[in-house]
């Protein structure tokens, strides 16, 4: 149930607040130049980062006096119908910020929006560390189900399930599901999933370098360059020199 603020808000009233503010502050030579990261196309505003940082600062610690979980989410799917970046970042960023009073049925709608609301790798890095992540902490049985993922025909699902686990392979209870949404993607045909898998084993070297040592050799030729790459990125020149030949693909 929401709070009581000084001047209470509905999630239409506050969208509408939002898009206002987006569109106010768009700037198309800014928004054109984030296209350069993205092999799809996408739609930007443009905001300028200090800005809209302040705005958001501001806008969530309002909600926050006066939403709960169910409002947050109406917001989302209210931001989520617009098909800029900033907004739907921004409804991921607010669920993200009540998903402490959130139920375990949240991960369905993360599921979805992983699915139909996505579209590029920006979205998801958004999505899974502010939603997924601390939903899984604080509902460790949902692991499963995330695993799950590994197999979507959706790549944005795939990649969300291991940018989900970034945060936690540093905690040991999530350190072996972590490895097995992995190795789960080792043979995946996008590249975004390998760039993914890369970064989450970078974290978990972080950890544990000898761990992680030990799994890209056993993993050897099955692991894709760009993953390899990515995993080894922090270690000494001879070992990522060491490590690259010591899982090459032999030839026939």
């Amino acid at each position: 149930m929401a709070g009581h603020g000084d001047k209470p808000i509905s999630p239409q009233a506050a969208a509408e607040e939002a898009l206002a503010f987006f569109k106010a502050n768009a700037d198309e030579e800014r928004a054109a130049k984030f296209q350069r990261y993205f092999k799809e196309p996408v739609n930007y505003f443009g905001i300028e980062w200090a800005p809209f940082k302040a705005w958001k600062a501001e806008f969530i610690g309002r909600l926050k006096a006066q939403w709960g979980i169910e409002e947050a989410v109406e917001f989302c799917e209210i931001m989520l119908e617009d098909p800029h970046m900033e907004p739907r970042g921004s409804g991921y960023q607010v669920v993200g910020a009540f998903v402490d009073e959130a139920e375990p049925d949240l991960l369905d709608r993360i599921h979805g929006w992983l699915e139909e609301y996505c579209g590029n790798w920006g979205l998801v890095d958004n999505l899974a560390p502010s939603v997924l992540s601390p939903l899984l902490r604080k509902y460790p049985a949902l692991v499963a189900d995330v695993k799950g993922w590994t197999s979507s025909p959706n790549q944005w699902v795939r990649r969300g399930s291991a940018v989900g686990f970034v945060e936690l392979v540093g905690e040991g209870s999530f350190r072996k599901a972590a490895y097995e949404v992995a190795t789960a993607l080792l043979d995946d045909k996008e590249d975004l999933s390998h760039k993914a898998v890369g970064w989450l084993l970078r974290e978990a070297g972080k950890v544990d370098r000898d761990e992680l040592e030990a799994y890209l050799l056993d993993q050897g030729p099955r692991l894709p360059r760009t993953t390899l790459r990515y995993a080894i990125e922090k270690f000494p020149k001879e070992d990522r020199k060491r490590l690259m030949e010591a899982t090459k693909k032999k030839k026939e």
